[in-house]
């Protein structure tokens, strides 16, 4: 197995198309064939159900798929990082685990931009067990994370930047968005959006576990991430209660506090066993912002 295999085998699956994935590729329908036969070979199950006009991923594919993916995008940023050290250029890696934690980073790097325009920081958004083993593997220099949901290391530094708090996401209109705070007893006969805990960061599944365990089990709905969970709001299927930072701002949605007083603490994880002036520069701004 080996990386061309891996993105001829996503271009497959996201095209499903054999003759698309070779256009992209600048390769031979033929050439495509043989890259997933010996994918197939050597994992030595059938990824795609093929027949002369019709395309599809096995249950096998479908799992693959993600993780397919994973090593793709692990493999390029080890591959860019590598390139500019050798180019002795200052890099900068970030993780986040929600895409809706772009919003809160923003503002930090228009400044880090502007002073700064050398460094372009490498982003990456995975679900929060990706992105955590990346940094503990040191392929991250800085993580924005929850500090609950991280193991202590003598290695790894946090700096606290925000004390995070549950809201109660809404879609718009819902009678008690009007509300100043909300409590559990208001939502006894609304359905409740959970994260699975197998997926939820852990500042996530321990205050949904003490909350379902008092809300009835059949106006629970379970969603493999907040992203999700909001899309379910917004579509009218129930609500959710999340921490603040990982609540979308839009017209679909309103929140309102929660009663529970649990403070979370959110900040940046960072490496301090090798010097990196770029991430030097990235924590005086969050330091001073």
């Amino acid at each position: 197995m080996n990386i061309e295999n891996l993105k001829c085998f996503i271009l497959v699956a996201e095209n499903l198309s054999f003759a698309r994935a070779a256009e992209a590729l600048y390769i031979s329908q033929p050439a495509v064939t043989k890259q997933i036969s010996t994918l197939e070979r050597e994992l030595g199950v059938s990824l795609f159900i093929r027949s002369t006009r019709h395309v599809e991923l096995t249950q096998a594919g479908m799992s693959f798929y993600k993780d397919a993916k994973d090593l793709v995008q692990k493999s390029e940023l080890a591959v860019s990082r590598v390139r500019k050290h050798n180019n002795h250029l200052d890099t900068l890696s970030i993780g986040l685990s929600s895409d809706i934690l772009l919003f809160y980073l923003s503002p930090f790097l228009k400044k880090y931009h502007e002073l700064y325009p050398e460094i372009q920081p490498q982003i990456q958004v995975y679900g929060y067990k990706v992105i955590s083993n990346l940094f503990r593997e040191d392929k991250l220099d800085a993580m924005f994370y929850y500090k609950e949901n991280m193991t202590k290391m003598a290695s790894i530094q946090f700096l606290e930047l925000k004390k995070d708090h549950l809201s109660c996401v809404l879609p718009s209109g819902h009678p008690l968005s009007a509300g100043r705070i909300i409590s559990l007893a208001d939502l006894e006969n609304d359905t409740i959006i959970a994260c699975n805990p197998l997926n939820a960061p852990l500042s996530t599944a321990a205050f949904q576990q003490r909350i379902l365990q008092q809300h009835p089990a059949d106006r629970v709905l379970y969603c493999d991430t907040i992203e999700i969970a909001h899309c379910m709001i917004a579509s009218g299927m129930g609500i959710s209660i999340l921490p603040d930072l990982l609540t979308l701002k839009s017209p679909d949605f309103r929140t309102v506090p929660y009663e529970d007083d649990t403070e979370i603490s959110f900040g940046l994880f960072y490496h301090r066993q090798t010097a990196n002036s770029a991430l030097d520069k990235l924590l005086k701004i969050m330091t001073e912002l």
